[in-house]
């Protein structure tokens, strides 16, 4: 079976490549008669993005299946329960809800019947982003490899699970095929841009590429397509920073994403809730702002923030719940949870419902509308750096506050994701005075 693994940094097309190369694959003859491809990734998010790739291209049209592993981990355990042993079983019953069934699909793997009937349906494999994948759905790759074609895109330094040792995964990687080396970024032409991530990808003083300009006392470190500068926010004058934003949003063409590392510093939420309503001018009686903007969450921090503001009985009548919930049906995901709960009423004859499983029918919703990509977002965006892997966005402002948390290896990973998501420009604000000498921005200093 062939391995086709690209390497590469942010922006060099690695997804491209995955894509082409694939499409190399299927004209050759590699796809029969009523298979299809199989595209596996690690978050819902990538699984969207490479289902629309491969959408645009004719050589996959109706031939191609997009999940994540967790989803055809699943899959494959339920279909072939017959061959699970109590031996497997007892192996992954102190694992979660999510690697205990990946755990259970490379054990299978380990049949070559179970791979020829995975194969018979799937026998070209893509794998995006694979850098994330833990010891689990590593075995299921390497399971997979064994009778299927694969092609695999990853970059080490893309991994943001902090203390993960991913150089087992990538020795594998680069050992199981063909390894093919991406070395041109083609996300971006902005030289500064470029220069700032090179420096945090190598660990070196950023503010070295950069031209240092002052203006009222202020420092920033500037290049095209970059600037870096500090703001000495904290609690009492957020508005500082509220400016900060806002003034750079007013020079960009398009829509910005504004990015953190951590999204419930108090700092920020207050100085994101004044950009949201305020207006400021100029000295020339020019005005900006204000600039609404939606926070782009993951599917638990939107259920939370839904459920937190409904106060659900321990046991509740369908007749109670209609009442306490269809003042809130236009959320989609509280009118998904009323049709749900009806239709367990008609159909099964179910008239009382705990808080806990009404609880469960709301996430469920919020789930499946986030798989299916129908929770569509417009104008300015707030996310996590996390949330924001494997996309990119025209301009991009990161807000770097002292809650920042993990090893200074982890947060070098988290800067370097945050800039190279930036096409045209990226702004990177940190909060606090006398932290740019400092990882991630520098090398810690030598005593």
């Amino acid at each position: 079976m062939t391995f086709d693994f690209f390497e590469g940094a942010a922006g060099t097309g690695k997804t491209h490549n995955l894509v082409g190369r694939a499409g190399e694959i299927v004209q050759e003859g590699g796809l029969g008669e009523e298979q299809k491809l199989l595209a596996l990734t690690f978050m819902n998010g990538a699984r969207r993005r490479l289902d629309a790739r491969l959408a645009e291209n004719p050589a996959f049209r109706r031939r191609f299946d997009c999940q994540t592993f967790d989803v055809f981990a699943r899959t494959l355990a339920a279909r072939r329960r017959s061959l699970i042993t109590q031996e497997m079983q007892a192996q992954v019953d102190a694992l979660n809800q999510f690697n205990a069934p990946c755990s259970l699909a490379a054990s299978l793997l380990e049949n070559e019947a179970v791979r020829q009937w995975v194969v018979r349906s799937f026998p070209l494999i893509l794998v995006d982003e694979a850098q994330d994948l833990d010891e689990h759905r590593l075995r299921i790759l390497q399971g997979l490899a064994q009778s299927c074609q694969i092609v695999a895109a990853a970059d080490e330094f893309q991994c943001l699970h902090d203390g993960r040792d991913t150089a087992p995964l990538i020795g594998w990687l680069e050992g199981a095929g063909q390894t093919h080396r991406l070395t041109q970024v083609r996300r971006t032409t902005q030289q500064g841009l470029l220069a700032a991530a090179l420096a945090v990808r190598e660990g070196r003083d950023v503010k070295t590429v950069l031209a240092a300009k002052t203006f009222n006392n202020r420092t920033s470190w500037n290049g095209a397509g970059f600037r870096l500068q500090d703001a000495p926010a904290t609690n009492a004058n957020h508005a500082l920073l509220a400016w900060s934003i806002a003034n750079d949003i007013a020079q960009r063409q398009g829509s910005v994403v504004i990015l953190t590392p951590d999204s419930g510093n108090a700092i920020i939420r207050a100085a994101l809730a004044t950009v949201q309503t305020r207006q400021w001018t100029r000295n020339n009686g020019a005005t900006f702002g204000p600039y609404p903007h939606e926070w782009d969450r993951h599917d638990n921090e939107e259920a939370d923030a839904l459920l937190t503001s409904i106060t659900l009985p321990d046991y509740a009548t369908c007749a109670d719940l209609r009442a306490l919930l269809t003042p809130l049906a236009e959320n989609v995901a509280i009118a998904q949870t009323l049709s749900r709960i009806d239709r367990l009423r008609r159909a099964h004859g179910q008239s009382e419902f705990a808080a806990a499983q009404v609880t469960e029918f709301a996430r469920e919703a919020i789930r499946n509308r986030s798989r299916l990509g129908f929770r569509q977002q417009r104008g300015h965006l707030a996310m996590t750096i996390q949330r924001a892997k494997n996309r990119e966005f025209p301009n991009v402002i990161v807000l770097w506050p002292h809650t920042a948390t993990g090893s200074a290896e982890h947060q070098r990973r988290l800067l370097y994701n945050a800039i190279t998501r930036a096409q045209n420009h990226c702004t990177v604000i940190v909060l606090g005075q006398g932290r740019l000498n400092a990882p991630p921005f520098a090398p810690r200093p030598t005593t």
